[in-house]
């Protein structure tokens, strides 16, 4: 039977404390020290300091509050952590006195933490001679090489005595089975390695005293379910109170999981349980937009949405279905900062050495498939993009996890197409969250996060530097300005010399989005129609395209080229009932609209306008003005 455990009652609710946008991992904070000092102490009994004024958050995480020796505390403010996330505070103790668990929590909030400490220090209690060929204590099962990698990395940071190895295809056997004969206390792989070991009677699991299943869904949908129970199978007799402790972690929990449990798992297995009966399952700390954009125009907006979301000084990563979109998407000039790929094509080698540059800052943009999804924690993402609504709730909820990690606040930006449109809807309603719709990004918001950036270029340049152009800058000021030729300088620098008008409902080229609001409800965008007839003639007919209802019909929505909108502007008069503008961000539309209401579009050309009956009111008696 399993005893299932919920957080802040049955909601699952973080508290507000882990909402707040943090610059760190600790949010600054620097609790006191505990200690169990298993080496000094053989009682392990714990001892505390007067901890600093916390918040309610912190003071439930800090270390004081479990049997953390002193040598891992230390390790871990190394990495920046000064106290234990959620996930962590409510697993540590059931992992520590051995209990199996089923721990389920939104991607982001420090999982590999929350099995890694507690099995470190129930190891350092049982330190054991390091004799040559000692067989693993603890397998870690991961779906993906990445995060294979940083589970072993993440080990590796807080212990120093124990030997840490990581399995996974790709990179050469000898290495693996020297370190096999040398004696492995922590082994974290992927199941296709780990099983190529075992059947070559390299590995002996039969020793095993922790197991722990890492993304399980992933491993799911990816077709390990056959190789893990296979893995599984050498290192548990059934029903034998002997057999390993079994930790499942997971951001969501098929099926599959379940019937792992009920497989491996002590009858009385404990289930942790952040999401509960929670709608969203995406993070919290996460702001979900919508750009609706044809895959023509892609490559280009992505480009100026990096820059004003992003800019050249943050990092983005930018996720693609297919490997062939990311190497288009790597190459096309549209992206002005550095970029790089990151794909299943991609050596191992190369994979590590990117991955690394990434993190470090060398570059700052990362164009991926789907393989760089789960688990790896690159610390400050400011913005993921999505090119295209994923085929599966869970893999948009993994990508959007990639940033607003460990408290900080992100933005996930996904871009769709019209016939699109119901799949966005579909991520909405089984992640629980609401994409606001946004347009493009404005030629005044692309000039503005240029200029930002390029200000700050200038910062880092060197006096020694500057001393040497001084004479270059007074001849320019002489010929054209001091403010003249600053401006020029700043667009050169930020690659801003020619900006596209775009429109702001679909991202086309060459489009101005314009907003018809009128001093009552419209009933019919026919409405409309005839009071834009009324003053710009039945030309207008021809230049008006994609008209909608605005969100409660007192107005309308509509693109013209932007070669016609000083034409427009110097025709049109505002009036009582009309009040016609550029739209200088995409206005919230109509419901229906979205949903292909009648009346919006004509299938030709996206517009109704051939289709409107002039003398519709005359025929049928009614009388109403436009003016």
């Amino acid at each position: 039977m399993k005893e299932r455990e919920r957080v802040n009652g049955d909601t699952g609710e973080r508290s507000p404390a882990h909402k707040k946008k943090s610059s760190s991992l600790s949010n600054g904070v620097t609790p006191t020290k505990t200690q169990c000092n298993f080496s000094e102490a053989s009682s392990g009994e714990c001892v505390s300091e007067q901890e600093q004024e916390l918040t309610a958050e912190q003071k439930e995480g800090a270390f004081s509050n479990f049997c953390i020796s002193k040598g891992t505390i230390e390790l871990l403010r190394a990495r920046g952590v000064t106290y234990l996330f959620p996930v962590q505070v409510k697993t540590f103790k059931h992992i520590y006195d051995g209990k199996d668990v089923v721990a389920q929590a939104q991607t982001g909030t420090g999982k590999t933490f929350s099995f890694a400490i507690p099995l470190i220090e129930k190891l350092q209690g049982e330190m054991r001679e390091r004799k040559r060929g000692r067989t693993p204590k603890v397998l870690v099962l991961t779906p993906t090489r990445e995060l294979a990698n940083q589970v072993a990395k993440d080990f590796k940071d807080i212990i120093k005595t124990l030997s840490v190895a990581c399995f996974y295809g790709g990179t050469a056997y000898n290495g693996q089975i020297d370190l096999i004969r040398s004696g492995i206390d922590i082994l974290v792989g992927t199941p296709g390695r780990i099983k190529d070991h075992l059947q070559n009677s390299r590995l002996d699991l039969s020793k095993l005293k922790h197991v722990v299943l890492d993304e399980v869904d992933q491993m799911l949908d990816m077709g390990f379910a056959e190789q893990v129970e296979d893995i599984l199978r050498v290192a548990y007799k059934k029903d034998s109170e002997d057999n390993p402790q079994t930790l499942l972690f997971s951001a969501t929990c098929p099926h599959w999981v379940y019937d792992v449990a009920k497989k491996y798992m002590k009858s009385r297995y404990k289930q942790v349980d952040l999401i509960g009966k929670r709608t969203q399952k995406a993070a919290v700390t996460v702001e979900h937009l919508a750009i609706e954009c044809h895959w023509s125009q892609r490559p280009a907006v992505i480009g100026d949405v990096i820059q004003v979301y992003s800019g050249s000084h943050g990092r983005t990563i930018v996720f693609c279905e297919t490997k062939k979109e990311a190497n288009e998407l790597a190459l096309n000039a549209s992206i002005k900062q550095d970029c790089q790929l990151l794909h299943g094509d991609i050596p191992q080698k190369q994979r590590e050495i990117t991955l690394k540059g990434f993190r470090n800052g060398v570059f700052k943009v990362l164009v991926a498939t789907n393989v760089a999804a789960r688990g790896l924690d690159i610390p400050e993402v400011d913005l993921v993009v999505q090119s295209s609504p994923p085929k599966d709730v869970e893999s948009y909820i993994h990508r959007s996890g990639r940033t607003g990690r460990a408290g900080r606040t992100g933005m996930c930006i996904c871009f769709y197409q019209r016939k699109e449109e119901s799949q966005l809807r579909h991520v909405e309603q089984k992640a629980g969250i609401a994409f606001k719709r946004v347009g493009v990004p404005t030629a005044t918001d692309i000039i503005k996060a240029s200029s930002k950036d390029a200000i700050r270029c200038l910062d880092s340049v060197p006096q020694t530097a500057i001393d040497y152009f001084k004479e270059s800058a007074q001849w320019l000021i002489g010929e054209k300005g001091a403010v003249e030729a600053l401006a020029a300088a700043l667009a050169h620098i930020s690659g801003a010399t020619s900006i596209e008008q775009r429109s702001l409902l679909n991202s086309d080229v060459g489009f101005v989005t314009m907003t018809l609001q009128c001093s009552e409800e419209i009933n019919n965008i026919s409405y409309a129609w005839r009071g834009l007839r009324e003053q710009l003639g039945d030309d207008i007919d021809r230049k008006v395209n994609r008209m909608c209802f605005l969100k409660g019909k007192m107005g309308v929505c509509f693109d013209i080229p932007a070669v016609d909108l000083r034409q427009i502007q110097g025709k049109w008069q505002d009036s009582k009932h009309w009040h016609l503008t550029v739209a200088a961000q995409l206005p919230e539309l109509a419901e229906t609209q979205r949903e292909g209401g009648r009346g919006f579009y004509d299938s030709r050309n996206g517009r109704r306008g051939g289709s409107f009956n002039r003398n519709r009111f005359r025929n049928r008696g009614q009388k109403r003005r436009f003016d």
